[in-house]
Formats: C-alpha cells, sequence, structure tokens
C-alpha cells in the first residue's frame, strides 16, 4: 500500500492510476459481489477488508456525504476511528462527552499555559478527561439534525460501536470543567443550576484541604476522589497530596463542612418566598460527600452531547432574547479547550484507566477504561432547552402529585369526622330510643306492686292505640284465665252477645 501510494505521488502512474467516482465504486462492488459472493478471490480482498458494501448501502447516505466532511478520501487507508484534525468541520457535526477524572502528579499538563485556578502543581492535581468528536455523516440540518422530530442524525459518540470519529481527548482541571457546563447551559432556577453550584460551593477548586483532626486524633484531609463510571465523592485521605484513602477514619467530609449559605451569583434576588425555599432545599440537599445529586445532574455527559449550547445562557440567564440565536450560540467545546484544557496523550489515558475512573474510550486502535452502565444505549440525546422543558414538566407533575395528595388528606379528614359526628348522633338517639322505652314499660306495667284497677286502667287506655287483634289476645287471655278458675277447671265460653269488657266486670262483681 505505501508503496502504491509512493508510485501515485512520484507521477510515474499519472497515466494509468486516479482516483474513482462514487458510481465507479458502486459498480465495481455489485460487480465482485455477483461473480464472488463470499469474496474469497483475492483480488476482491480490498473490497471485504474495507467492508465497502456496508458503507455503500448505509442508509444515512441519502442526502449525506459517503466519506464525510474531513475524512480521508484515500480508500486504501485503514480506518483507525480518528478524524482528520486539518479539515474544517461545521459547528454541528461536532459533540464532546465526559470519559472520567483522574490525579496527576507528574506535571504532565504544565506547559506555561493555563491559568491553573485549583493548584500551583505542587500538589497531585484532580483533572477531568473529555474526548471530542465529529460526525462524518452530518447533512448540514444544524439543531434538527439531531434534535428535530425525525433527526437524521445520532448523538451517539459515547457507543463503542458509533459512526462518529475521534478528534482528541484532553484534560481540564477539574474543578473548571464542572463550572463551564454549568455556566452556560441551565437557567438560574433550574434545579440542575442550583445542584451545580452548589456541589461546586463544597467541593472547591482545591486539591486537597486540611488537614482535620477525628474524634480519634487521627489526621484526615479531603479532596474529589474519583470513582468508577466518572462519578466523584469527596473522599478522606492520609497523606496532603490526597493521594491515598484514609483506611482508619470513620469521619467524612461532612463533619468538617462550614457552608455560607446559598449563592447562585449576583442576580439570585428577587424570588419570592417559595422559591427561594425550594432552591435553598436543593442547596442543602446536594452538599453531601457522596455528592449523589450532583453525580446524577453530570451523568448525562459521559453520553454524546452536542458542542453547541442551545440555548445559551450566561451564569444563569440567556445570552441575547431567548439564547437562540446564531450569534448567541457557545460552542462548548471551544469553551473548554480555551479554558485550561490540555491534549491528553497516550499514556494519560492509560494512567487514568488503571486508576478505575475512566470509562472506556478508543483511541488510535487502543482501548481504555472500564464500559457504564448505558454505554451501549442511546444515552441522554436531549437538548438544554428539552432538558429544561422536561424538568419542568416534572415539577409540574410534582406539584400536581403534591395537590393530590392534599386533596385526599383533606377528603379523608373530613370523611373521617363525618362518620365520628354521625355515629355520636346514633349512640345518642340510641340512647334516648331506650330511656323512652323504659318511660312507657314503667308507665304501663307500674314494676310488681301498685294498685291492679289503676293498671287495668292503664291497660285499658293504652289499648286503644294497639292493634284490634293485639287487644282482643290479651282481653281473651285474660277471661279464659278467669273462667276456668270459677267452673271446676271446665273451659265456658263467654256470652257472644255481650261485650267482653262487661262480661269481666260481671264475673269480677259475682266473684265479689
Amino acid at each position: 500500500r505505501e508503496r502504491v501510494r509512493a508510485k501515485i505521488a512520484s507521477g510515474e502512474f499519472a497515466e494509468t492510476y486516479h482516483k474513482i467516482s462514487e458510481e465507479q465504486l458502486t459498480s465495481l462492488v455489485d460487480k465482485a459481489y455477483t461473480e464472488d459472493p463470499e469474496l474469497e478471490r483475492n483480488e476482491n480482498q480490498w473490497i471485504r477488508r474495507g467492508n465497502l458494501k456496508n458503507a455503500l448501502n448505509d442508509p444515512r447516505r441519502k442526502n449525506r456525504e459517503l466519506w464525510g466532511w474531513g475524512v480521508s478520501r484515500d480508500p486504501y487507508e485503514v480506518k483507525s476511528g480518528m478524524a482528520d484534525t486539518s479539515a474544517d468541520w461545521e459547528k454541528w457535526a461536532q459533540g464532546y462527552r465526559h470519559v472520567g477524572d483522574f490525579i496527576d502528579c507528574s506535571g504532565m499538563f504544565y506547559n506555561g499555559e493555563g491559568s491553573h485556578d485549583d493548584g500551583d502543581g505542587a500538589n497531585c492535581e484532580r483533572w477531568a478527561a473529555w474526548c471530542a468528536y465529529v460526525d462524518p455523516y452530518y447533512a448540514g440540518g444544524e439543531y434538527d439534525e439531531y434534535f428535530g422530530d425525525n433527526p437524521a442524525g445520532s448523538l451517539d459518540c459515547h457507543k463503542p460501536d458509533s459512526t462518529w470519529l475521534l478528534l482528541g481527548c484532553y484534560a481540564q482541571e477539574h474543578y473548571q470543567w464542572y463550572e463551564q457546563i454549568s455556566k452556560h447551559l441551565w437557567a438560574i432556577d433550574d434545579y440542575e443550576y442550583v445542584v451545580a453550584l452548589a456541589g461546586l460551593a463544597y467541593m472547591t477548586d482545591d486539591n486537597c484541604q486540611g488537614p482535620y483532626y477525628d474524634d480519634n486524633n487521627y489526621e484526615v484531609y479531603f479532596g474529589a476522589m474519583p470513582l468508577e463510571g466518572g462519578q466523584v465523592m469527596m473522599g478522606a485521605y492520609s497523606d496532603a497530596s490526597c493521594i491515598y484513602p484514609h483506611e482508619q477514619t470513620d469521619s467524612t467530609y461532612d463533619d468538617f463542612y462550614a457552608g455560607d449559605g446559598i449563592d447562585l451569583g449576583s442576580k439570585d434576588e428577587g424570588q419570592d418566598d417559595a422559591t427561594i425555599a425550594t432552591l435553598e432545599e436543593w442547596w442543602y440537599d446536594a452538599q453531601e460527600y457522596t455528592m449523589t445529586l450532583f453525580n446524577e445532574v453530570y451523568s448525562s455527559y459521559l453520553y454524546c452531547t452536542s458542542c453547541m449550547d442551545y440555548p445559551t445562557y450566561q451564569d444563569g440567564y440567556f445570552i441575547g432574547d431567548d439564547g437562540t440565536d446564531d450569534d448567541d450560540l457557545i460552542n462548548q467545546c471551544w469553551k473548554f479547550y480555551s479554558h485550561d484544557s490540555f491534549n491528553l496523550p497516550v499514556d494519560g489515558l492509560a494512567q487514568a484507566s488503571m486508576q478505575g475512573g475512566l470509562t472506556s474510550v478508543s483511541y488510535g486502535g487502543a482501548s481504555f477504561g472500564k464500559t457504564f452502565d448505558g454505554q451501549y444505549s442511546d444515552g441522554s440525546k436531549k437538548s438544554s432547552t428539552q432538558k429544561t422543558a422536561s424538568y419542568q414538566e416534572q415539577r409540574m407533575e410534582r406539584l400536581k402529585a403534591n395537590l393530590y395528595l392534599t386533596f385526599a388528606g383533606i377528603v379523608f379528614v373530613a370523611t373521617f369526622l363525618a362518620f365520628a359526628v354521625a355515629r355520636g348522633s346514633s349512640k345518642k338517639k340510641k340512647s334516648s330510643s331506650r330511656s323512652r322505652s323504659r318511660r312507657l314499660l314503667d308507665a304501663d306495667y307500674g314494676g310488681s306492686s301498685g294498685d291492679p284497677r289503676r293498671r287495668s286502667s292503664s291497660r285499658a287506655k293504652s289499648s286503644s292505640g294497639r292493634s284490634s287483634r293485639s287487644t282482643s289476645k290479651a282481653r281473651s287471655s285474660s277471661g279464659r284465665s278467669k273462667s276456668r278458675s270459677r267452673v271446676d277447671g271446665d273451659y265456658k265460653a263467654p256470652s257472644s252477645d255481650r261485650t267482653r269488657s262487661k262480661s269481666r266486670s260481671r264475673k269480677s262483681s259475682s266473684r265479689k
């Protein structure tokens, strides 16, 4: 291959060899597959090795470049996944992702450049590793290319099998990396903005803090500790460079941290009390040593992210009217590079990988780091506008849920009170009914003593309010009882032409 290139460059075969067009290449590939379906012939191995059949049939080729912008057009070049860094790439075709954090004590990035805000090089420093990519199939759709209703492109440079090409990997001072994202991607009252600033204030830009002394009088230092999967926490160390994790102390950074309260910048005034209470809740919840909420907010940047901040903010407020005018947009990749980012060589990637904080990344055919959960998925593809809208929707859903719970609670209390009142009223009604029944019984029977004539009179009076059948049965029973006692135990029916009351009166008088 090199000999052929050299001869072509020398012009020796200028009349014999020339670059072919896409149509000619397609014709050659189709002919080869027709005559040699398995590509077993030696003359067809270049087609097999170059996987040209799949490249030519890629559905994304419609309205997109076969070879892409900035990609070498040499069909003999072995693909390495690297983009041509000398080419001019369209800004909307650029993407980036955070690949993890690491600690460097060698000073490999100190070349007289950068502000080094988080240290002077005396201690081992914390760095964020990030990589930039370009989409070789970008078709010129700008924002809609990746965020439209039917996007032609896909922000998936984090996937190991992505077609995006690597431009390069870089190391940026740890605090600067997180701060630059917070400055340009969220509104001042967004949950992400508040958690990001709270985490930065909590972590500070110091590489190592201390010494502190725990309850056992152990000397303890604290600093940002890179974790697997691109996460970070405030770790406890036993040395002044914050390199060796402390194995003896049970203390955490929370035991010594004394914050200054919420601070969202010079423009955080004018909020109502309810909003301020919510912002403070987010702020203080984010300030704990595992930095769980902070990691959750920044986890989306482990996935492929457009370099163009759309809309663009500056410290919580739109640049321009709504942050979407082309002149107002910020290229976040340029922001990173202009704020203490340095080229990360292969040995730097290897160092970060050995420390365990690097996610999987391929560089020049070599692989470093570990695959993180979700790296093979499409990941987070939302723009800042969509993320903010999504969060506002979540806030609305939480508000609806709170209103529902409040309403349900009110209904429950009202139902309970109504039940209690009804039950109390029922008890009173039953008590009153029983008292009235006792009084009626006392009035009717008068107990075991008293005037019989009075009882008889009472029965006679009460009988007028009873059914005729009840009265008849009561009097008949009385008549039968008295007749049997008078006629030697033989029953004699009372006379039918006289009333029962008169018959009973005569029998009573004859008994006298």
